[in-house]
């Protein structure tokens, strides 16, 4: 639930004609885990985030022909317009919509028309019926808590889809991009307001003193119980960073920022061949060996983050003085393990490895109550992102989903 859960509803268009991103996690915390891990499609507990800047069967939308949008049932054509696929938690879903989810769900598994079969169209199904309760959820939180869209969330939404359409020479050729990202004017038009709307209900009721938030006094007493929090601070020693670059890239290394210095050496280390990897490996390691026998000797920790550390988070004004972290946090879990095993101002006695980024040597701090002070707003609603995702999965599974004739007679080429 780190990211917004509407932010996926407006990709397919929003990267092909470069208005605005959705983010992910920050590039400044290269602890965190990533979520690009693949997923079976009959697993129904995957949560359905993912890159969605590509077209539906992974292809780009530039060189991928979409299929006018049709249905069919029993060998027969279907007239689609005002057809309501389902009801979920009272809110019909019509045709058009249901195709957008679906034509998602698709191109986070890497579903093309070519794989598509009975088997695989069931967990197609299974899970573009999750993501639209998902999404809705926000529906019934809205109506729960009678918030509703007012007229500067009206004219914000107008303008975004002029916005959109200048991008297009005429109506008509608008019309016809819709189509490549399996997209109507109506469907773009409720997928912004369902964007909108999840801001607020964010806002409102799932963070900032709202309803399902924690309360800021309930969190201070949390984050001094070392079992639920841990304040740390990090020397990362990564295996790229003893990649050599190219002679034109090594004339502007220094004056590069941490971040991008991280990229190049990255870009570099991928380049290598798996023996030239090991060696990488093996000086990182070794460098990360003689900067924890310094942190051991009582040198400044704080200097030799400076001087060898790789972490750009270490260097952003919000984590410089240390992460805090929980065991739900979306940290690698031996950077987790590693934290909550030490007493404060400990510093681990053995390098911390993982294979994704490299070598960690981690200090733990004792908690800062002033910056907790300082920070209660957004260490709360860190805390509670986990919370939300709970929220969210317990009001899914209490909505009802009412399915149609016509969605129970699909099958695997219904659909185009």
């Amino acid at each position: 639930m780190l990211k917004r859960i509407s932010a996926l509803t407006l990709s397919f268009l929003l990267a092909a004609v470069c208005l605005a991103g959705c983010g992910n996690s920050s590039s400044s915390d290269p602890v965190a885990t990533s979520s690009g891990e693949s997923a079976s499609l009959t697993d129904s507990s995957n949560d359905l985030t993912g890159d969605s800047s590509a077209s539906p069967d992974g292809s780009s939308a530039e060189e991928e022909v979409i299929p006018e949008p049709s249905l069919t049932i029993d060998g027969e054509k279907v007239d689609t317009k005002d057809l309501v696929m389902l009801t979920v938690g009272g809110i019909d879903v019509d045709f058009d919509t249901f195709r957008y989810y679906y034509a998602y769900v698709c191109n986070v598994y890497g579903v093309s028309p070519a794989d598509m079969t009975e088997e695989v169209f069931s967990g197609v199904l299974e899970n573009t019926v999750k993501q639209i309760k998902q999404e809705y959820v926000t529906l019934k939180l809205a109506n729960e808590e009678k918030i509703t869209l007012d007229d500067d969330d009206k004219k914000t939404i107008e303008e975004d889809i002029n916005t959109i359409k200048s991008q297009y020479d005429s109506e008509d050729a608008f019309v016809e991009g819709m189509k490549k990202y399996y997209l109507t004017e109506d469907v773009l038009n409720s997928m912004e307001e369902m964007s909108a709307l999840y801001q607020k209900v964010y806002s409102q009721v799932l963070t900032n003193g709202g309803k399902y938030a924690t309360k800021a006094e309930d969190f201070k007493k949390m984050v001094t119980d070392n079992s639920k929090y841990a304040r740390a601070v990090h020397i990362l020693i990564p295996y790229c960073s003893q990649a050599e670059l190219d002679d034109e890239t090594a004339k502007t290394f220094e004056s590069m920022e941490l971040a991008q210095k991280m990229s190049v050496k990255q870009q570099a280390y991928e380049q290598l061949s798996d023996e030239e990897k090991e060696k990488c490996k093996e000086a990182a390691k070794k460098v990360a060996e003689d900067v924890l026998k310094k942190a051991l000797d009582g040198e400044d920790f704080k200097g030799l983050i400076k001087e060898y550390g790789w972490d750009p988070g270490m260097e952003a004004e919000d984590y410089k003085d240390g992460y805090y972290i929980r065991p739900e946090s979306n940290f690698v879990q031996e950077f987790k393990d590693a934290a909550f095993a030490l007493k404060e101002n400990e510093i681990t006695k053995e390098l911390v490895e993982n294979a994704s980024y490299g070598y960690f040597i981690i200090q733990r701090l004792p908690v800062d109550m002033d910056y907790v002070d300082e920070h209660i707003a957004t260490l709360t609603e860190e805390y509670d992102k986990g919370n939300i995702q709970e929220l969210y999965n317990k009001l899914m599974e209490e909505m009802e989903v009412t399915y149609s004739d016509t969605y129970n007679k699909l099958t695997y080429n219904s659909i185009t």
